[in-house]
């Protein structure tokens, strides 16, 4: 661990619901954070607690988007408690969806940590990811959660991104190594667990997957090879 991250597992601020809760990252994760963070990086993180008091403590020019306005006022009040300088720590009031697009410039890391239903870990990173410095990391907390799990699956499968390891239990760890967009197209990527019916009533399901097995066999792309032939269609195979 670390000086402050001890601190904090001793005494756990109680920075949310009214301030009688405390919700943060795996003590892991704090201490990644502490080791890894240097003075003048430049950090985001959607939502906010003891991640937001390690930060400011380590001397990052850092930014928090969380829609709860009180958490400033006990991020403020505990800093000072702890003597610890949050004057390089910036708030943005609102929903991250929201604010985020409202904001620029380069960033060294970024903490994806705010809202966890579907999609919106997905647009935390997508209204961050360009801004990301090449070489920058990015930390996805509660990596196990399937809206979460699906940004992680898809960032494992992208060259621009590449998994760099496990801060946590739950906190996974992803470097942007060039700049770029996800492809426009699938690529048989296996996210969400792969290709499945279940929007499909039961009966439907079975004849789709049976269908999509055959013709993802050998006989079965020899067969559409063949139709294409017939009629001088092109087809192309999505599974």
């Amino acid at each position: 661990m670390g000086p402050l991250t001890d601190q904090l597992r001793r005494e756990p601020p109680g920075l949310h619901a009214g301030g009688e809760e405390y919700w943060g990252l795996a003590w892991e994760a704090l201490a990644w954070l502490e080791r890894e963070v240097r003075p003048g990086m430049a950090t985001l993180e959607t939502g906010s607690g003891a991640s937001t008091l390690v930060l400011a403590a380590a001397d990052a020019d850092h930014v928090a988007v969380t829609p709860a306005a009180d958490e400033e006022e006990r991020f403020r009040a505990e800093c000072a408690r702890r003597g610890i300088d949050g004057s390089r720590v910036s708030f943005r009031i609102g929903l991250s969806h929201e604010v985020l697009p409202t904001l620029d410039g380069p960033l060294d890391l970024v903490l994806i940590d705010g809202a966890h239903g579907f999609p919106y870990p997905v647009l935390d990173w997508w209204h961050v990811a360009a801004r990301l410095n090449v070489g920058g990391r990015m930390l996805i907390d509660d990596a196990y959660m399937p809206p979460v799990r699906a940004l992680v699956d898809a960032l494992r499968a992208q060259p621009h991104w590449e998994l760099e390891e496990a801060a946590s239990f739950r906190t996974a760890v992803v470097r942007k190594v060039a700049d770029g967009l996800p492809s426009f197209d699938w690529e048989g990527e296996r996210i969400g667990g792969g290709v499945g019916f279940a929007y499909l009533p039961a009966r439907e399901r079975v004849v789709a997957s049976a269908r999509q097995r055959l013709f993802s066999t050998r006989v079965g792309l020899r067969a559409v090879e063949l139709a294409r032939r017939r009629t001088g269609l092109r087809f192309r195979r999505r599974g």
